[in-house]
């Protein structure tokens, strides 16, 4: 009887092993459509997260991808041009000049401003002084494809996005699906990080970014600040990968054109020549 037991125990533990196994493969396989849960973690070519080199590196579909391996052509920097105080390059004028495009039936109509918009681009030190053109038209080609042209301030489809981590826990009852201007942006770890670099509470109170759209941008900026920044020498293209890898998928040519489409437009509205490296 008690090696009948032990021998049924033993099953039980090797089903719920292979049950992890099969969930873990599932969800991995799946990180082309959800991100990868982690801070830390890529999401490859193959559709797995890890942060091996074949997560990061050559083959990295979107996070943070290990890309100075990569070589390119001249004049691929995001983060080169003119330059002037963020003020100056986003007017009032500019940023009304975008926002009217918005439908009077989308539900985020009025609520991104052009007050929230500076207030949170100088909340950051490199923003401060002087900043890029060709960097901020690539910021705001990236929120306005991210919200929908700027129509919604969080997804439809809400996830609870909640992966284990005991340095950012789900708090009950809350969801973790994508809010403000990149709603790519998701996982409790996301929230829980992006809260503690701006003293605010997003892990107990997420809709936070969705009701505030000062929050909204700080939020997305802070993302862009952590994850895309880096990359910016690599071209828009790059920071497209890192924004939301789907925008790379060719799954969605005609996304993909509308984007760069639109990063063209408001490099010659700002008077700079977009750089050279448009695409994934």
């Amino acid at each position: 009887m008690v090696t009948q037991n032990a021998i049924l125990r033993n099953t039980l533990i090797l089903v719920l092993l292979t049950l992890a196994v099969m969930a873990k493969t599932v969800f991995s396989q799946n990180c082309q459509k959800m991100g990868c849960p982690g801070l830390i973690e890529c999401c490859s070519s193959w559709g797995y997260c890890g942060t091996k080199d074949e997560h990061c590196g050559f083959w990295c579909f979107s996070g943070p991808c290990n890309l100075k391996n990569k070589s390119y052509g001249f004049d691929y920097n995001v983060n080169a041009g003119p330059r002037g105080p963020i003020e100056s390059i986003v007017t009032p004028e500019l940023f009304n000049r975008i926002m009217r495009k918005v439908g009077s039936s989308c539900p985020a109509k009025g609520f991104y401003t052009h007050k929230a918009f500076i207030a949170a681009v100088k909340s950051f030190g490199a923003y401060k002084e002087t900043v890029a053109k060709r960097e901020i038209a690539a910021i705001l080609t990236h929120f306005s494809h991210g919200s929908n042209s700027f129509c919604y301030k969080e997804v439809k489809a809400k996830g609870n996005y909640c992966s284990p981590s005991k340095k950012y826990p789900c708090e009950q009852g809350k969801k973790y699906y994508g809010r403000g201007p990149l709603q790519s942006i998701r996982w409790n770890e996301y929230f829980g990080a992006a809260g503690k670099f701006l003293e605010l509470p997003l892990l107990k109170d997420p809709d936070m970014v969705a009701r505030s759209p000062e929050v909204a941008f700080k939020y997305a900026m802070w993302f862009w600040n952590k994850t895309v920044r880096p990359a910016l020498y690599l071209g828009f293209g790059e920071t497209s990968k890192r924004v939301d890898g789907r925008i790379c998928d060719n799954l969605h040519p005609d996304d993909t054109k509308n984007l760069v489409k639109q990063y063209v437009e408001l490099c010659k509205i700002l008077g700079v020549t977009p750089d050279k490296g448009l695409h994934c």
